[in-house]
């Protein structure tokens, strides 16, 4: 019987693994869709695209994991249901509670992945994708090609050619932040580390209108800050970049204050529906009086529920980020499930 126990296992798990990766590249497309503009108008090359968009996987998977082994749970038993293993197995005192043990591991599994991903995987994601957002998006981390690098509150940045690792040749500099003093650079080459501009082995030339004098200077290395230059701060970080302690700190904005509240509550409940929609799956396909006719009206039922429960899930905790009271209904929409499940599981021997 434990030889069973495993291969339901097996194959619970391999049909959750593949629909996971399937459902989440889905997914993943179409949000990484909406990024498009960056790498258009900022000349991000499809290496570091798939890098910047590929955070956001972390938080699909953590959607769409409980609804694939739902529907991964309910394929597996189906066969089961349609070749009656069912009731050969019964007739040699296998019980059909017994099968839910494979489900039960499996779900403790990802439960126990997804408060993982809530407390640390998730945030170090969403802090990366954020941090090369912001680069990105203010040239901080400049394109992987020559030409126009930086162009930017009067301070420009041109490179002949591009060697890699942020390495240009011929490099050459207008700074025209201040009107009544412009300074242009040309530098043979030049790095960019650490938001930090190296210049080697070049020269300086400053126009000063006001005292109407000329000068030019050589240098072996220059540094520009391109922070400081650029006047970019990043903005405090979001509420889904916080760990799961820091989202019970108090912010002066009473809006943020909301938003981390509910999103914590959110941390601590969202695992929990890996082990309910699984639940829901194996009442249906093995508890269920079973119909060859109506085979697949168990499926589009527990579609149905899935979609449900977490449309209500997802609407309540959009609520609780306005209004905290809203808190309290996920979990009585949580907690009354599992009660409701164990009941009927463990009650009857039929449903």
């Amino acid at each position: 019987m434990r030889s069973l126990s495993s291969i339901i296992f097996l194959r619970i798990l391999r049909t959750t693994v593949y629909s996971t990766i399937s459902l989440t590249l889905c997914a993943w497309i179409v949000q990484s869709s909406r990024y498009l503009g960056i790498m258009n108008n900022n000349s991000v090359g499809l290496a570091k695209f798939l890098k910047f968009t590929s955070y956001l996987s972390i938080d699909i998977v953590a959607v769409i994991l409980p609804i694939a082994l739902a529907i991964s749970a309910a394929f597996v038993y189906q066969r089961f249901n349609g070749s009656n293993q069912l009731i050969a197995l019964q007739a040699v005192g296998f019980s059909p509670r017994k099968m839910l043990f494979p489900l039960l591991h499996m779900v403790m599994i990802v439960i126990g992945y997804l408060y993982v991903s809530n407390m640390y995987i998730s945030p170090n994601a969403w802090r990366s994708f954020r941090s090369l957002e912001f680069n990105i998006r203010n040239n901080i981390d400049p394109p992987e090609k020559a030409g126009t690098i930086f162009s930017n509150n009067g301070f420009s940045v041109y490179a002949q050619k591009y060697g890699g690792d942020f390495f240009f040749e011929n490099i050459f500099i207008i700074d025209a932040r201040n009107s009544e003093k412009i300074y242009s650079y040309f530098a043979k080459s030049g790095t960019i580390k650490d938001n930090v501009l190296t210049l080697v082995n070049g020269e300086r030339a400053e126009v000063d209108f006001l005292g109407h004098r000329n000068s030019v200077m050589y240098f072996q290395s220059y540094n520009y800050n391109l922070r400081e230059i650029l006047k970019v701060e990043r903005k405090s970080a979001q509420p889904n970049e916080k760990y799961i302690h820091e989202l019970l700190l108090e912010d002066k904005d009473e809006s943020i204050s909301k938003a981390q509240n509910a999103l914590f509550h959110q941390k601590i409940t969202s695992p929990l529906l890996a082990g309910i929609f699984p639940m829901f799956s194996f009442l249906l396909t093995v508890l269920a009086p079973y119909s060859r006719k109506f085979s697949y009206l168990r499926m589009i039922i527990l579609m149905a529920i899935i979609i449900i429960f977490q449309g209500s899930y997802f609407w309540i905790t959009n609520a609780a980020a306005k209004n905290s009271e809203f808190t309290k209904l996920n979990y009585i929409l949580v907690v009354s499930a599992i009660i409701t499940l164990v009941v009927l599981i463990t009650g009857k021997r039929k449903l």
